[in-house]
């Protein structure tokens, strides 16, 4: 007859096992007709580096992943994408830095257009939004943007909703998508989830990650991470340097925790094994081309510690990063962070990394950087 502490043993044998087979590998998918979920594989041999111009989508490999995101997002709306931003703003120029931003907005408890002109000094209150002298063209990598929509499938709770986030906000509050034409810019929406079900507080909307560009871009990317607490997607865009280099722009958000049983099965992996799975997924992409060497990716990691194995893991894929300033950017949590690679192209360097002070409503500090081209220096 087995002891007690032998089955917690054998059981223990059983959970490691499992978590060594779980998988971050990500895969290229693309959605079935009439669809923008992605659902369906596509091999190898069907990919062409020219394949471009629409959303691209890559999807974890695991059977599992793939059935929880697909009725993740089957509750939400299609995905927004604005190549070219409306309004008349600099070039990125020989000579010209770019700012690179990332903040988790909370939802609509961020002040983006606060943000925006404080920090980035862009006025959107004028009817041709400009940007300040000196003001800087700009890249902001977003988490939890929120979007309202009356063309959303009208849902009343289960598995695959979330609860609300958010403040409540008066009924003429302008979503990302409103803000980003509002100011003209150009911008990549990817929801992840439903922001809570259709009940009287904010019905029809989801939530999720964003860009938000003074740069015209290509190359949009949706990355549905592998399936943790809930789904989530990371979203890329590409755009050319002063000397025609490729730049690719990453806004990513982890899971804060997952399910107990979850973090039993995977030995706690949760954030490890989603930030794996993006840095996989990258490679995927630039193994499909068109191949991009210059790389910032920025977002909400969630991470309680500085050196949690998902920060080092995502070191180790970026190794110009900037260092950790053991400053915490949710209350004293280290949780948002900025990677950059650069490979051959070696002119490229970071400057500046800081977090900014003013939250501007949010529960997060944002981060920023530099990007800064000394090719003509």
């Amino acid at each position: 007859m087995r002891t007690p502490l032998a089955t917690a043993a054998l059981f223990g044998v059983v959970l490691v096992g499992t978590a060594c087979t779980i998988s971050p590998a990500m895969e290229r998918a693309r959605p079935p007709a009439g669809s923008f979920c992605p659902e369906q594989r596509l091999r190898r041999d069907q990919v062409s580096p020219a394949d471009t111009a629409g959303l691209r989508w890559y999807r974890a490999e695991e059977d599992r992943d793939v059935r929880l995101d697909a009725a993740w997002c089957a509750v939400v709306g299609p995905p927004v994408v604005r190549a070219r931003p409306a309004g008349h703003f600099p070039a990125w120029e020989a000579g010209t830095d770019l700012e690179v931003v990332a903040w988790n907005t909370a939802v609509g408890a961020g002040d983006l257009f606060a943000f925006l002109d404080r920090e980035l000094g862009l006025d959107c209150s004028v009817a041709q939004p400009r940007l300040r002298d000196g003001a800087r063209p700009f890249v902001m990598l977003l988490q939890e943007v929120w979007r309202k929509s009356d063309d959303l499938p009208r849902v009343e709770g289960g598995d695959s909703i979330p609860w609300t986030l958010g403040p409540d906000l008066p009924d003429d509050a302008l979503d990302f998508v409103a803000t980003a034409e509002r100011c003209g810019l150009a911008y990549l929406y990817v929801p992840s989830s439903r922001n809570g079900p259709d009940d009287d507080r904010r019905p029809g909307e989801d939530r999720g990650n964003a860009i938000l560009t003074t740069l015209p871009f290509n190359a949009p990317i949706a990355f549905d991470l592998p399936h943790e607490g809930g789904r989530k997607v990371a979203v890329a865009i590409t755009s050319n340097a002063p000397d025609g280099e490729r730049v690719r722009f990453v806004s990513t958000h982890l899971d804060v925790a997952s399910t107990l049983l979850r973090s039993l099965i995977t030995g706690n992996q949760t954030r490890a094994r989603q930030a794996l799975g993006l840095i996989d997924g990258i490679a995927e992409a630039e193994a499909d081309g068109p191949l991009t060497q210059v790389v910032v990716v920025g977002g909400d990691f969630n991470t309680w510690a500085g050196n949690e194995s998902s920060l080092q893991f995502l070191r180790q894929a970026f190794p110009e990063s900037p260092r950790w300033d053991d400053l915490g950017t949710r209350g004293s949590f280290p949780a948002d962070h900025i990677f950059f690679r650069r490979r051959a192209y070696r002119h490229f360097e970071l400057d500046g990394y800081e977090r900014i002070e003013d939250t501007y409503g949010s529960d997060h500090n944002a981060r920023r950087v530099t990007l800064v081209d000394r090719s003509s220096r």
